[in-house]
């Protein structure tokens, strides 16, 4: 504690004393009473693991796990799998014992391999750096020779460090197939797009769940026709096997998925069901019919609403670790050899002002970390690849009289963060015109000013003050560079080339107070420039960012905000002695589970510079219209200021 006084603290996180000890108190207080809901954005920061091993400490020493209101929660759609442990009867049928007969059980084993796709947009390789591979080899990933996936834009479209995998990774990828019923930036790269059915023209049921609820959701078929000549997914893959049958002359492909093609997939359904814990004696046809009528059916979770660690506290049941108990120190070798045994506070390992990735305290006697020496890294390296796995101990003092090494080589000056837009859905929110236009104040559906990809576009969020000292007006276009080493992508970047021309960010700017100074924001959610779009802004008469191909619809003139992002691999997540859970099921393992124990890959945060590129006004001349009418921040005009304080309702 030490470490983390309140001062300390305050310095750290710019957060007042005196709120951290009314928060620490608020917390002690009120036992079996404090929800802290961490949702999925802080998860997907490079040190995120280290914040919930710290929450959960608070909440152990204040009696808030377990309880209904006293609890942590947490997000991520991927969670819900864990509800259908019976999956493994769909994904893992024995292909050379194929159970035809409806009414029987079905026998398992697995062929396939998990592997974390979070290697594919680290260039494709695991972390080696200096003398040591730092991934363990439970972990270990093969090279990617094909990609074929569905409902999934940020496996490629919107990846972390997107222009690193287009320019560099899929050279080396011989086939790219996508599923999918939006036109997204994935279908741009792929060497064949199904069309598949939306939600509302589904012709055979699926089953799904969330954390949030306690109900077992059922997509009924539905009696709209198709609006375009598409299929199911399932019938995707059952098509793809027939195929293969013929081709191979072995009918095992189509046996293998029987009941799609007899019209009876709810077959596969029902043996989930029926090897689930939480729906074993659902009737599939059942809860079908009574979600058609609006009627709920409840997973049978031991606890309504569900309350994580609930067996743990109330009825002391096990973890599921090592001990059978919360481990707030970790005894692995590899945690004393990164100074991670006890929970610890690491800077981000690139969105900082300060020194990246460096261990913040005094020196503890139960913390001595392998400095870069000993993995043959010279001191000085504070390169991007480097930084993921030095050790480093700065004294809060020492963090706060340090700069990130960007800074003092180029003079960059702002933490950039892309976090995901609370009420849009990955990338969905802007497919369609009029949610372009309401998503941020740069929507137009008169593009008067052609420069404009679309009806509406990418932005960044910058501090005012922040943006004059850069000589940047509200509205402006500007370029957005980080790390020159390896983004947009690694290697020789030539300045007219199509691969730099197609990566380098641009966007407009927004004044937005809601960020503090030296820190910017640009939202996940909309689709990047491609070659195709960039083509159309190019070439097309009115100038949209449209591939006259392909009709794919960007939301930026050149890059996107994945054009500063790139792929990291934490040591801490890559080794092959922790004792975890399995991702289906209740059984316990050691090392790698794929959404269990791997990097998290989705970084959100970058080190960056920003550029005035073009003025805001209409074809690039002069102020943004909205700033010079003075209804934006700084530029209020005294009628604005009227507004602002209420004047009009007098």
């Amino acid at each position: 504690m030490e470490n983390f006084d309140p001062e300390s603290v305050s310095k750290i996180t710019w957060a007042p004393e005196e709120a951290i000890i009314g928060l620490a108190r608020q917390i002690a207080k009120n036992k079996e009473k404090t929800l802290i809901a961490v949702g999925m954005g802080p998860n997907q920061f490079f040190n995120g693991d280290l914040k919930d091993r710290a929450i959960f400490f608070v909440c152990a020493l204040t009696k808030n796990i377990g309880t209904h209101s006293g609890n942590i929660g947490s997000f991520a759609g991927n969670y819900r799998l864990a509800y259908f442990d019976g999956i493994e009867k769909f994904i893992s049928e024995d292909p050379f014992n194929i159970e035809l007969d409806e009414t029987e059980d079905v026998k398992v084993k697995q062929y396939f391999k998990f592997e974390s796709a979070h290697y594919f947009n680290h260039s494709d390789k695991p972390l080696r750096v200096g003398n040591k591979l730092f991934t363990g080899k439970t972990h270990i990933p093969t090279p990617t020779k094909s990609l074929m996936f569905c409902n999934a834009n940020s496996i490629l479209g919107n990846l972390k460090g997107h222009f690193e995998a287009v320019v560099n990774t899929l050279p080396n990828i011989e086939m790219i197939s996508v599923s999918d019923w939006w036109w997204s930036t994935s279908c741009e790269y792929a060497d064949i797009v199904y069309p598949v059915d939306s939600w509302a023209e589904f012709k055979y049921p699926d089953v799904t769940a969330s954390v949030t609820n306690p109900f077992l959701q059922v997509f009924p078929t539905s009696p709209l026709k198709r609006l375009h000549d598409t299929r199911s997914d399932i019938e995707i893959y059952s098509g793809l096997s027939a195929a293969f049958a013929k081709q191979f002359n072995d009918n095992k492909f189509n046996d293998y998925w029987k009941f799609v093609q007899n019209g009876k997939a709810r077959v596969y359904l029902q043996r989930i069901l029926d090897s689930s814990s939480m729906t074993k004696g659902y009737n599939i046809k059942e809860v079908e019919e009574n979600c058609e009528k609006g009627i709920p059916a409840l997973l049978m979770s031991r606890t309504y609403p569900k309350m994580i660690g609930w067996e743990q506290i109330q009825e002391s049941k096990q973890w599921y670790n090592k001990t059978g108990r919360l481990e707030f120190y970790r005894e692995e070798d590899e945690f004393i050899e990164y100074g991670e045994n006890l929970p610890v506070h690491r800077e981000t390992v690139d969105g900082t002002v300060y020194e990246p990735n460096v261990i913040v305290g005094k020196k503890h006697p139960a913390i001595k970390p392998f400095g870069p020496e000993k993995y043959g890294i010279l001191k000085n390296d504070r390169s991007a690849e480097t930084r993921q796995v030095r050790n480093d101990i700065f004294t809060v003092d020492q963090l706060l009289n340090s700069t990130h090494p960007l800074k003092e080589k180029y003079g960059y000056t702002h933490v950039y963060i892309t976090p995901k837009y609370r009420h849009g859905a990955h990338t969905m929110p802007v497919d369609i015109d009029v949610m372009a236009i309401l998503f941020g104040p740069f929507g137009d559906p008169d593009r008067k000013d052609r420069r404009m990809p679309w009806v509406g576009e990418g932005y960044v969020d910058i501090n005012p003050e922040d943006a004059k000292a850069l000589g940047i007006e509200d509205g402006d276009y500007v370029w957005v560079d980080a790390d020159p080493e390896d983004r947009p992508y690694s290697g020789e970047k030539k300045k007219n080339s199509e691969e730099f021309r197609l990566s380098r960010l641009l966007l407009r700017a927004r004044y937005y107070n809601g960020v503090p100074s030296t820190v910017s924001r640009s939202w996940f959610n909309m689709y990047g420039a491609t070659y195709g779009s960039i083509k159309g802004h190019l070439e097309n008469i009115d100038g949209l960012a449209k591939n006259p191909r392909t009709g794919y619809q960007a939301m930026f003139r050149f890059g996107s905000h994945q054009s500063c992002t790139r792929g990291w691999l934490r040591p801490t997540l890559m080794t092959d002695s922790m004792v975890r859970k399995n991702t289906i099921g209740p059984q316990i393992e050691k090392g790698f589970a794929p959404d269990v124990y791997c990097p998290n890959g989705a970084p959100r945060d970058s080190f960056v510079k920003f550029t005035k590129a073009e003025d805001g006004g209409i074809g690039g001349t002069g102020l943004w219209r909205p700033a010079s009418l003075g209804l934006r921040p700084t530029y209020e005009s005294k009628t604005m200021e009227k507004f602002i304080k209420g004047g009009f309702l007098q």
